[in-house]
C-alpha cells in the first residue's frame, strides 16, 4: 500500500527502547497521530486510541483474525490459534464449545485448587527469605492451573512454562532461546500423546470434553483438539503471569495501595481491574483488512495490517479521567485488556481470579517484600505481552502452610 497522506512513523514494538518504555511513544501517538503506518514488519498501521480499537475489534466481517493475530506472523504459520484465529461463523460453534469451561461457574469450581497452588508454590520459597516472583509464583501458578484444567500431568510446569515464557519474552536471536523449537515439538507430542490416550480412556478434565464435541454437525478433529489446547496454554501462562508481577511492582512502587489492600482485601476485585488497565499484560494483537475501510480520517485497503494497542487504549483521555494514574478504587474501568467485540478473551475469568488469590496470598504471607528492580530483567520484547522476565525480592521468613 502507498502510506501517502498516513502518519508515516518510526515505530518497531520489538525494540528494545520500546520494552524499556512503551507508555511515551503510545501517549505521542494517541494524541498526534492515533492512525499511524510504519513500514516495520513489512508495513502496518498502529491504532492507539479507544474508539478507533473497539471499532475495529468489533468489526470481524470487515477486519479478519484468522489471518494471523501478531505482527510480524507467527514462524510456524500452519498453526492456527482455535478459536483465537477463526473468523465468523466458525469461530462462533469453537468458542461455543469452550465457553462452558472458563465460564464464572467453572472458575469458581476451580478456586479452591488455584489457591492451592497459590500457598503451594509460596510454600516453596517463604523460609528462604527471598524469591523471584517471576520464576517461583508469576510462572509456575497459571501453568499449573492450566494443566490441572486440561487434565495434563501439574508436576510437568517446568517443561512447559519455560520454553513459552523465552518464546514470548526474549527476541528471535537471542541465544538463550536454544534447544526452544526441540521443546516446543516435544510439547506437541505429548499433547498428541494425551488425545490419542483420552480417546481411548476419557477422564473428568477439559481436553476428553474437547475430543467429545462436535462443531457444526461433525466430531472435532485431533488438530482442532490440538489447537484449542494449545491457545489456552498459550493465553494462560504468560500473561496471566505478566499481570502478576506487575501488579507485585505497582504494590512495591505505591506503599499506600499496598497498606489499603493489607487493611482490606475486599477491594482486591476492583484494584484487579484497574492493574490491568494500568499495565495490560498484553499489549497489543493484530487484524488484518477484509475490505478498504476509513478508521479515523486514513484510508485502509484490503490486506493491510493493523496492530491493535490495548494498553494505549486502555490510557486514553477521552475514556479515562487521569489515565496515567494508577487508582486502586477506579470505576468505572471499563478497560480493553482482554479485548472487545466476539474474540474478547475467553479465559479473563480465570486469570482475574488467579491474580486476586496471587495477590491475597502475597499480602497475607509477605506483606513487607521489596523487590530488587535493580537486579530484575524485564522482557526483550513486549510486542505480544508486557511483562518482566525477573523479578528477584526478599521478604520476612515465614513458615510453611503444607507439609
Amino acid at each position: 500500500m502507498q502510506a501517502g497522506s498516513s502518519c508515516p512513523v518510526q515505530f518497531d514494538h520489538h525494540a528494545a527502547a520500546f520494552a524499556a518504555d512503551p507508555w511515551t511513544p503510545l501517549r505521542v501517538l494517541r494524541e498526534t497521530c492515533p492512525v499511524a503506518y510504519t513500514e516495520s514488519h513489512g508495513g502496518f498501521w498502529i491504532i492507539t486510541s479507544y474508539a478507533e480499537i473497539r471499532e475495529i475489534a468489533s468489526d470481524d466481517i470487515r477486519f479478519s483474525s484468522a489471518k494471523g493475530l501478531t505482527i510480524p506472523d507467527k514462524t510456524n504459520p500452519s498453526q492456527r490459534s482455535i478459536p483465537a484465529e477463526v473468523d465468523p461463523p466458525d469461530f462462533l460453534a469453537f468458542r461455543r464449545i469452550l465457553h462452558p469451561m472458563l465460564s464464572p461457574a467453572a472458575v469458581d469450581r476451580l478456586t479452591p485448587v488455584i489457591e492451592r497452588f497459590v500457598h503451594a508454590t509460596i510454600d516453596s520459597f517463604i523460609e528462604d527469605g527471598q524469591c523471584d516472583f517471576v520464576h517461583d509464583l508469576a510462572d509456575p501458578l497459571p501453568a499449573m492451573t492450566t494443566l490441572y484444567k486440561l487434565g495434563l500431568p501439574v508436576d510437568l510446569w517446568r517443561e512447559f512454562s519455560e520454553p513459552l515464557h523465552k518464546v514470548i519474552f526474549l527476541r528471535h536471536d537471542s541465544p538463550e532461546r536454544e534447544g526452544v523449537p526441540e521443546q516446543l515439538q516435544a510439547i506437541t507430542r505429548l499433547l498428541y500423546e494425551t488425545i490419542a490416550a483420552r480417546r481411548e480412556s476419557p477422564r473428568d478434565d477439559m481436553i476428553s470434553y474437547l475430543i467429545g464435541c462436535e462443531v457444526n454437525g461433525r466430531p472435532v478433529t485431533d488438530l482442532e483438539v490440538k489447537e484449542m489446547v494449545y491457545l489456552t496454554i498459550q493465553g494462560g501462562f504468560d500473561t496471566t503471569g505478566s499481570a502478576i508481577s506487575n501488579a507485585l511492582i505497582q504494590l512495591h512502587r505505591d506503599r499506600d495501595a499496598r497498606q489499603r489492600l493489607i487493611d482490606d482485601p475486599e477491594l482486591l476485585p476492583t484494584a484487579v481491574e484497574e492493574f490491568l488497565r494500568y499495565e495490560a499484560p498484553q499489549l497489543a494483537l493484530a487484524r488484518t483488512a477484509n475490505v478498504d475501510a476509513t478508521i479515523g480520517d486514513k484510508e485502509i485497503r484490503a490486506g493491510d495490517r493493523l496492530l491493535l494497542v490495548w494498553a494505549s487504549g486502555n490510557r486514553d483521555a477521552d475514556v479515562f479521567d487521569n489515565p496515567d494514574e494508577f487508582q486502586l478504587d477506579r470505576f468505572p474501568n471499563r478497560h480493553m485488556t482482554f479485548g472487545l467485540g466476539a474474540h474478547r478473551c475467553l479465559g479473563s475469568n480465570l486469570a482475574r481470579r488467579q491474580m486476586e488469590l496471587a495477590l491475597r496470598g502475597v499480602l497475607k504471607r509477605l506483606p513487607d517484600y521489596e523487590l530488587d528492580l535493580d537486579n530484575a530483567r524485564r522482557a526483550e520484547t513486549v510486542g505480544i505481552v508486557y511483562g518482566m522476565y525477573s523479578l528477584p525480592a526478599t521478604f520476612s521468613r515465614g513458615q510453611r502452610w503444607f507439609r
